[in-house]
C-alpha cells in the first residue's frame, strides 16, 4: 500500500513540473508571429536618442497677416451693470459683455451654418481685461466661424475691477470707471484694434440704468487705446471703455452733515442762558461734546480711509473744533461769574450769538464750497 502511494506521489510531482513548461512554450501561431515581427530592442545607454521634431502649428492657429501687416480685430464692450463702488478697497463690481471679430482665410467653409470651435484650436488675440481682479465667465471658451472665415468671440464677465479713485472731494466726488481690454503679448505692430460697428454705429455702450444706488452716470466713451507697459511704446493693442460717474451726496447730507450741524447748534444753547446758570451751561456743553464724539465713532465706517483729508474729513474736524471752543467758552464764562465779573460774561455770550452762526457758515463754505 505504501509503495502504491509513493508511486502516485512521484507521478503528481512530475506532472506539476511539466505544466509551467507547457504554459510558457509559444504556440505555433505565436512562434510564427515572433519570427515575422521580432520585438523592438531597447536602445543601450551608448546609443544616441534623437529628439522629436517640434510640431508645426496649423495655418488656422497662426496669426493671419498679409505681408506682415497687423491683424485687424474689431471689438466692442457693452457694460450691462455696475453693482457698486468699493471706495475703501479702490475697486468696483460690474457685469460686462465683450464681442470681438477677426478673419482667418484658412477657416472658410461652405456653410451655410457657422462652425463652432474651441478657442485653443484657432488663433485668437488672447483678450484680457487689464484691471480685472476676480472674474467669472458666463460662456464656454468657444468661437463661431462664419462661411467667409470671420471668427466671432463672445463672452460675458462679472467680477471686481481695480480702479484708482480720487476722493478729495468726497462726498461730492466724481470718478472714472474704466474697462481696458488688451491683446495679451501682442503689440500694436501685430494687432490693430478697431471699434466693432453695425450700420455705421459702434456696438460699444452701456445699459440705460445701473443698480448702484449712490452714483449717477454723467458720460461715457469708447476708443482704441494701447496699454503702455512702463509708459514705453509700442504698447499692447488695446480698447477701452470709460464711464464718468458722480456721487449722489443726499445720503451723506442727511445722515452726516445735518446731524453734525445740529450738534454744533446744541453747543450754542449756553450762549442764550444767564451766565449765572453755570451748572446748566456746563452740562449742556459737556453733553454736546460727548454726543459729537459718540457720533463720530458711529459714522467713521462711512468715511473713506485715505491718507489725505477729504471734504467730509475737513468738515468733521472743524465741527469738532467748534464744539470744543464752545465748551472752553463755557468754562471761561463760569470762571468770570465766580470772579464777580457778570457783565463781561454776559457781553461775551451776546457776541457769541452772532459769531457762532457765522463760523458755522464759514466751516460749511470751506468744507464744501
Amino acid at each position: 500500500m505504501s509503495l502504491r502511494r509513493a508511486k502516485w506521489r512521484r507521478c503528481l510531482l512530475a506532472l506539476i513540473g511539466i505544466i509551467p513548461v507547457v504554459l510558457s512554450a509559444p504556440t505555433p501561431v505565436a512562434a510564427e508571429m515572433l519570427v515575422q515581427n521580432p520585438p523592438a530592442t531597447v536602445p543601450s545607454p551608448q546609443q544616441d536618442i534623437q529628439p522629436a521634431a517640434p510640431s508645426t502649428p496649423k495655418p488656422e492657429q497662426q496669426r493671419p497677416s498679409i505681408w506682415g501687416e497687423p491683424t485687424e480685430v474689431r471689438i466692442a464692450i457693452y457694460v450691462i451693470d455696475v453693482d457698486g463702488i468699493d471706495s475703501a478697497n479702490q475697486r468696483f463690481s460690474a457685469s460686462v459683455y465683450v464681442q470681438a471679430r477677426w478673419n482667418i482665410p484658412f477657416l472658410r467653409h461652405e456653410g451655410p451654418a457657422p462652425l463652432i470651435r474651441q478657442t485653443t484650436s484657432v488663433w485668437t488675440p488672447l483678450l484680457v481685461l487689464v484691471n480685472g481682479q476676480q472674474a467669472w465667465s458666463a460662456f464656454p471658451p468657444y468661437v463661431e466661424i462664419a462661411p467667409n472665415g470671420e471668427v466671432a468671440f463672445r463672452q460675458k464677465v462679472w467680477g471686481w475691477f481695480s480702479q484708482p479713485l480720487q476722493r478729495r472731494d468726497f462726498p461730492f466726488d466724481k470718478q472714472r470707471l474704466a474697462f481696458h481690454i488688451v491683446a495679451a503679448g501682442l503689440n500694436e505692430n501685430e494687432v490693430k484694434m478697431v471699434p466693432l460697428e453695425r450700420d455705421g454705429q459702434s456696438l460699444s455702450g452701456m445699459a440705460a440704468q445701473f443698480s448702484m444706488p449712490d452714483f449717477n452716470v454723467a458720460d461715457w466713451r469708447a476708443e482704441v487705446r494701447p496699454y503702455l507697459q512702463g509708459g514705453h511704446a509700442p504698447g499692447l493693442a488695446g480698447f477701452i471703455l470709460e464711464i464718468d460717474v458722480e456721487r449722489l451726496p443726499s445720503y451723506y447730507s442727511w445722515k452726516v452733515i445735518l446731524p453734525l450741524c445740529l450738534i454744533i447748534m446744541m453747543s450754542w444753547i449756553p450762549r442764550w442762558l444767564d451766565p449765572k446758570e453755570s451748572g446748566t451751561s456746563f452740562s449742556i456743553s459737556t453733553t454736546a461734546f460727548l454726543t459729537l464724539v459718540a457720533y463720530l465713532f458711529a459714522i467713521i465706517v462711512l468715511l473713506p480711509r485715505v491718507a489725505y483729508l477729504t471734504r467730509m474729513d475737513r468738515f468733521v474736524l472743524l465741527s469738532t473744533f467748534l464744539v470744543f471752543v464752545g465748551l472752553v467758552q463755557t468754562v471761561a464764562t463760569t470762571h468770570l461769574v465766580n470772579s464777580g465779573r457778570n457783565v463781561l460774561a454776559a457781553q461775551i455770550n451776546w457776541v457769541s450769538r452772532i459769531v457762532y452762526p457765522i463760523l458755522l457758515l464759514f466751516v460749511l463754505a470751506v468744507s464744501f464750497a
